[in-house]
């Protein structure tokens, strides 16, 4: 690498010439999937593939209307890669916005450029709250790094002249130039694809949830299907020789695979976590991790750091009380001190804009030690033997006399931050010289949010590194009456701090590795932790929180850390946030349910017919206008839905508890209903000679169990009805039943049309007997003994009525014909086989 002057930097010639050679700080390596990559997740999936397989298959033998399946499919995953790469776009495009540029030096001359146009051998000057851009050697000592996004440790390194900085670094303490070693592809955070500010590909509980259901069904379909296909063409009684016996084993086959293939569910997680990034970028947040929607609406402690939070983080110095030496010696040595502060904070910018830092001094500087987040002040000493300490009183200020204590109490009161200024020379006890009370207006907004995140049970913890009284006072003016602690009490004892921590809402004089551990406790507690923060020495706690959020504001090491990004610092879109993580995840949990009942159902009857040899008894085409009505579109306009309320229930327990009881039901139900009509004449008539198997009629009666008893469980779901709710499962009822009405929707569908109630009997059955599973295992203990004992009378009483009319068809059968059991058999064996309605005479 060529030398470069530290102090004149390239010349703007230096520089044409490496862009020409294409040394540039420009990245090839896309932040998360690319569009190709996004297409290709979505699209080469072993469910799509199997799809395509059955598809083919079902066109090769002419077998055309099964085959809308495939429609299905592919808008499924039409419409999963447009919300992905409509998302990625909007996240890219805020991204841009929250580029910070950078200090280079060319032509002698500072100027600031943005992180792409940094070219090989750019002499670049970092700053404390920078995230390193490029890798670089270090021209200068005594700068702080932290480079646990590179190495996972989060102790700083001290960087010495001629160390080695890794891109994606964060500038924890002091300054130094260094010199670009390498760009773009080239760096080393480039070729570990782990950029602080990419697109983070952790999947939420919710998706490994998913992830989790669908490894189960992708391990069980395998197996299955080769059961299912010995059934359907081995074990079965039909002749393969026969052309329209070998088509029934196919179509059947198709039926059952597909019916295994929940393809709704991965599509609408992902829409939904889509459309949550879409509607937060419209209030100008930045998701930085698509899975950080989930945790946000898991989130029950909020951590608030009190400035630019629940204050406007604009400090005024309100006063300077004055004590040891005259005002004029004072003001200059408080001006000789922010001169040489680089600190970028709201109270040194109100120090800036009180004291006149353009005059000139005499003094001599000996060292200079910067503001510490640890220390909580800066230090000089001049030659001569003075030293001066500027920050917190407490921390500064050692020997007080009466009033002194009597003026910090009264100021404390007022709630004013307070400075101070100590001095102390060899052999003499340090002397207060003077205090600066500063103070930061609370933000309008902040009383409403706080009311609102304590209406919702989410608890608020203030983690300040100003005086806890001061902090306390502040919350109290924005209605946050509760108990302050400050760092010296806080125990090290782990259980007793993590009892503290539980009680405590507001914290002061906390350090960053303190902030950290507050959250780390509150976790082990079993909290969901989210923190808001802006400044440097909120990035240990940020990293460690669950749903890290950083201030637009902040610096770009704090923004590199975050999950969401407050591009506009709107302390009032955290309601709105938390409301959209909460809609999101109310709504993949409610839908996963629906959409997994139909893979519980086959399932259950899939072993029931291989047990007992039978074949499928649906087609694909029968279950299409079932399923489009009482899972698809009410899937599609629910995940839409404003949810809000807290979900305590995960995907899992949701299944268990709905989708896995009442998939079962059904697919015992349509096993009977199939074995019942080899033993009665449910579905066979027998009129002067003349017996007519009605297959369609039992077909229609098998997908009227279904379609009701799904939308039974869609309203058992939504309990309680909003008015869109309600206005939803009432629709998609009348479209359903609707359908059975149409008579050229019918005969495409292969089902009769509606003729009789017929299936309210198996229906209401089903119904009772998922009522009682959820009373059985149901927390109120005063009411279930009295549900529990109702419904089972009920479902007695029903059943009992069940038999009784299965007798009256048996007897009326067996007077046409004596003969009618044998007749039943060999006829319903026929209707299965060519799914049509059989005559004979």
């Amino acid at each position: 690498m060529d030398k470069v002057n530290m102090t004149k930097g390239l010349t703007n010639t230096e520089v044409e010439e490496q862009k020409k050679l294409g040394n540039v700080n420009v990245t090839t390596i896309k932040v998360g999937n690319s569009n190709k990559d996004i297409i290709i997740k979505n699209s080469m999936t072993i469910f799509n593939l199997l799809n395509i397989i059955l598809a083919v298959v079902l066109f090769v033998i002419g077998s055309y209307k099964n085959m809308l399946f495939i429609f299905s499919i592919i808008s499924n995953t039409s419409i999963g890669i447009y919300q992905e790469i409509k998302a990625k776009r909007i996240i890219e495009k805020l991204s841009f916005l929250k580029q910070e540029k950078v200090e280079v030096i060319r032509e002698g001359e500072k100027a600031s450029v943005h992180k792409e146009e940094l070219v090989l051998n750019d002499i670049i000057c970092l700053k404390k709250g920078d995230q390193v851009p490029v890798d670089a050697i270090s021209l200068e000592n005594g700068m702080d790094v932290d480079e646990s996004m590179i190495t996972g440790e989060s102790d700083f390194i001290e960087k010495q002249t001629g160390d080695f900085i890794y891109s994606g670094s964060l500038v924890m303490q002091g300054t130094a130039k260094a010199q670009v070693q390498a760009v773009g592809n080239h760096t080393f955070i480039s070729k570990l694809a782990k950029e602080a500010s990419v697109l983070k590909k952790a999947k939420s509980k919710i998706q490994q949830q998913i992830d989790k259901i669908l490894k189960i069904i992708v391990i069980g379909i395998i197996p299955i299907s080769i059961l299912v296909l010995l059934n359907q063409f081995v074990f079965s009684s039909l002749d393969l020789s026969v052309i329209p016996q070998r088509k029934t084993a196919i179509i059947g086959t198709a039926a059952t695979i597909t019916s295994l293939i929940p393809e709704g569910l991965v599509l609408l997680t992902s829409v939904a976590l889509a459309l949550g990034v879409i509607k937060l970028s419209r209030m100008n947040v930045l998701t930085q991790e698509l899975s950080a929607i989930e945790t946000l609406a898991r989130v029950d402690v909020l951590c608030l750091d009190k400035t630019g939070t629940i204050t406007e983080g604009q400090m005024n110095v309100e006063q300077v009380l004055y004590y040891a030496e005259e005002k004029p010696e004072v003001d200059k040595i408080m001006s000789f001190i922010i001169a040489l502060d680089e600190e970028q904070n709201a109270s040194m910018e109100a120090l800036k804009k009180y004291f006149d830092t353009s005059q000139k001094s005499n003094f001599e500087l000996e060292t200079y030690h910067p503001f510490s987040s640890e220390t909580k002040y800066q230090s000089i000493e001049l030659k001569g033997g003075s030293t001066y300490n500027l920050g917190a009183f407490d921390l500064v200020a050692k020997e007080l006399t009466t009033k002194q204590n009597a003026d910090i109490e009264k100021a404390l009161d007022e709630g004013y931050r307070i400075l101070a200024l100590s001095q102390s020379k060899p052999n003499e006890k340090d002397s207060l010289v003077c205090l600066i009370l500063l103070k930061d207006r609370p933000k309008k907004e902040a009383k409403r949010i706080l009311e609102y995140f304590e209406k919702q049970g989410t608890k608020i913890k203030i983690i300040s590194g100003d005086h806890p009284k001061t902090v306390s006072l502040i919350a109290k003016e924005v209605g946050l009456e509760a108990d302050y602690v400050g760092l010296s009490e806080l125990p090290d004892d782990e259980k007793e701090f993590k009892k503290i921590v539980e009680e405590k809402t507001i914290f002061g004089r906390i350090t960053p590795e303190r902030k950290r551990d507050i959250i780390a406790s509150l976790q082990s507690n079993g909290h969901t932790v989210g923190m808001i923060g802006d400044g440097i020495n909120d990035i240990l706690a940020l990293k460690k929180s669950d749903c890290p959020i950083a201030l637009g504001s902040g610096n770009e090491a704090t923004k590199s850390v975050a999950q969401f990004i407050l591009l506009k610092n709107d302390f009032s879109v955290l309601p709105d946030i938390l409301k959209e993580g909460r809609k999101v995840i109310n709504n993949i949990t409610r839908v996963a349910s629906m959409n997994l009942l139909r893979v519980i159902y086959t399932f259950t009857l899939t072993v029931l017919l291989l047990i007992t040899h039978h074949l499928f008894p649906l087609e694909s085409i029968n279950l299409m206008m079932m399923g489009i009505f009482t899972v698809g579109i009410p899937s599609a306009l629910l995940v839409l839905e404003k949810d809000e309320k807290r979900n305590e229930e995960d995907i899992l327990q949701k299944i268990r508890n709905n989708a896995l009881p009442t998939g079962i039901i059904i697919g015992v139900a349509i096993f009977a209903m199939l074995a019942l009509a080899y033993k009665f004449p449910i579905y066979t008539s027998f009129t002067n000679g003349h017996v007519v198997t009605h297959y369609k009629e039992f077909i229609s009666d098998v997908t009227l169990i279904i379609g009701s008893v799904q939308l039974f469980s869609l309203y058992l779901l939504c309990r309680p009805l909003s008015r869109f709710r309600a206005i939803v499962i009432t629709g998609m009822t009348a479209l359903f039943y609707g359908t059975y009405f149409i008579e050229p929707v019918t005969k495409f569908l292969g089902i009769a049309p509606f003729t009789s109630f017929r299936f309210l009997i198996p229906t209401s059955i089903c119904i009772l007997l998922i009522l009682i599973i959820r009373a059985f295992f149901s927390k109120e203990v005063k009411m279930k003994s009295k549900k529990l004992i109702l419904l089972i009378s009920c479902l007695l009483l029903v059943s009992g009525f069940s038999f009784t009319k299965l007798r009256q068809y048996s007897v009326r059968a067996m007077t046409d014909s004596p003969q009618y059991k044998k007749i039943l058999v060999n006829n319903w064996e026929k209707s299965q086989l060519n799914k049509e309605n059989t005559n004979e005479k």
